[in-house]
C-alpha cells in the first residue's frame, strides 16, 4: 500500500477540515461568544494563508525572477507534487506552496489550544488542594502538551517527508506563522468578544 493512504498521512492531510468540523461542533454543542470567535478566527487564518501565497511571497519570487531564494529555498511547490489539497486525488498540484497552510493551521491550533490548558492551570493552581492532586494536573497539563505537538510535529513532518508537497522551509515558515497567528488569537479573544457584546 502506497504510505500516503496510510492512516497518519491522511489525517494529516485531511487536518483543515477535521479542526473546521471540530469547531463547528464546538459551536453546535456549546454555543458561545467564545466558540463563534474561533469559527471566525480559523477561517481568517485559512484566508490570511490564502493572501500571504499571492500577495507577498509570489509576487516576491516573481519580482526577483527566482525560483529559489536564499534561507527561503523555492516558492513553488517541490517537482511532482501530487495530491497536496484535502484528498490524495494523485494530480500535479499546481497550486503555490509558500508558506504551507497545513503546517500555518496546524501550529495556529496548537498554539492557541497549549497556550489555554497552561492557563487554565496557573488559575486553578491557586486552588487548596492536596500534592496528589497538584502532582496529576502538571503530569496532565505535561502530557497534553507533549499529545498537541507531537501531532502538529506529524503534520509539519508528513506535508514534506510523505507527502512530498512541500520544503523543510515552507512548513517551517507556515510553523512560525502559526504560532504567531495562535498568539494573537488568543490575546484578542477577550477584546474582541467585548466589542462584539458592544455592538450587539
Amino acid at each position: 500500500m502506497d504510505k500516503r493512504n496510510a492512516l497518519a498521512p491522511t489525517l494529516s492531510r485531511t487536518s483543515p477540515v477535521l479542526f473546521l468540523i471540530l469547531i463547528i461542533a464546538n459551536c453546535i454543542i456549546n454555543p458561545s461568544y467564545n466558540s463563534f470567535y474561533l469559527l471566525i478566527s480559523y477561517n481568517v487564518v485559512n484566508l490570511s494563508n490564502w493572501t500571504i501565497k499571492h500577495a507577498i511571497f509570489k509576487p516576491l519570487y516573481n519580482i526577483f525572477n527566482k525560483h529559489s531564494i536564499p534561507i527561503l529555498g523555492i516558492g513553488a511547490r517541490p517537482d511532482k507534487a501530487m495530491g497536496c489539497g484535502f484528498v490524495n486525488d494523485n494530480v500535479l498540484s499546481t497550486s503555490y506552496g509558500m508558506p504551507s497552510g497545513h503546517s500555518q493551521i496546524a501550529w495556529t491550533v496548537a498554539t492557541y489550544i497549549i497556550i489555554k490548558i497552561i492557563k487554565n492551570m496557573l488559575l486553578d493552581y491557586h486552588k487548596k488542594d492536596n500534592k496528589q492532586i497538584i502532582y496529576f494536573r502538571y503530569g496532565w497539563l505535561i502530557l497534553s502538551c507533549i499529545l498537541i505537538l507531537c501531532v502538529v510535529v506529524y503534520i509539519s513532518y508528513s506535508r514534506v517527508y510523505i507527502e512530498g508537497c512541500h520544503t523543510i522551509q515552507q512548513v517551517t515558515l507556515g510553523g512560525l506563522l502559526g504560532i504567531i497567528s495562535g498568539f494573537i488569537i488568543y490575546y484578542l479573544e477577550n477584546d474582541i468578544i467585548d466589542l462584539i457584546r458592544i455592538i450587539i
